[in-house]
């Protein structure tokens, strides 16, 4: 069970939410968000990761010439590749998520040294179990849902159709047995205020500071 303070030397707690795409991991973070949590987004690292000096040279040398545009990194290039050729997403993960977990690493030290108060620090984290450590975390929360639930809300997202929508939900498949063994599994298999009230009783019991309301000022005699 993870710790209801941060421990000494932090102010701040670390959790990762991680789970498979579909699940609703965003809206689970981002009512973590709306509690007070400080959010480090993995996917936002990661693509910033891949405009670095040297990168798009790198992933071009590790997926081949077809990948870039303009000298940049093609993200739907690469995501088209990846999700056609597992051996292609393995040297894709084997050049970047050193690096990521690096990242990811350097912004909770940033969050930890402006911290002035104890508080909660949260990495979306679709790759956690993929990633080198980055660092201590006290507690990972996978959010889940069935499959064809989270086919169909890809689909109805209007970002995939529904045939891109499985290849991707399929492409998480060996990580499935690595979510079910979160510390916490939240499932996410009803409304969206369902898991919003998940996500409270969960900060209500693991991080209690985080969960009570302002004190309202009091009025005059």
């Amino acid at each position: 069970m993870a710790e209801r303070n941060a421990p000494a030397g932090r102010r701040l707690l670390h959790w990762v939410v991680t789970g498979p795409i579909g699940a609703g991991k965003s809206l689970a973070v981002a009512e973590l968000a709306a509690l007070g949590a400080q959010v480090v987004d993995a996917d936002a690292e990661g693509r910033a990761l891949l405009r670095e000096p040297g990168m798009p040279a790198a992933v071009a040398a590790a997926l081949g010439p077809d990948v870039l545009r303009g000298g940049a990194v093609d993200r739907a290039a690469v995501a088209a590749l990846v999700f056609a050729d597992p051996r292609a997403l393995d040297r894709l993960n084997a050049l970047v998520h050193p690096r990521l977990a690096e990242r990811l690493a350097e912004r909770l030290r940033e969050l930890e040294a402006a911290a002035r108060q104890p508080g909660l620090a949260v990495v979306e984290a679709a790759v956690y179990f993929l990633l080198p450590p980055f660092g201590p975390v006290d507690l990972v929360v996978a959010v889940d849902a069935p499959p064809e639930l989270r086919v169909g809300r890809l689909a109805a997202s209007g970002r995939f159709d529904a045939a891109a929508a499985r290849v991707r939900a399929e492409a998480q498949r060996p990580l499935l047995d690595a979510f079910a063994r979160a510390d916490v599994v939240l499932s996410n298999d009803g409304g969206p205020d369902d898991l919003r009230r998940a996500v409270r009783a969960l900060v209500a019991a693991r991080a209690p500071a985080l969960s009570r309301p302002a004190t309202p000022p009091r009025e005059g005699p």
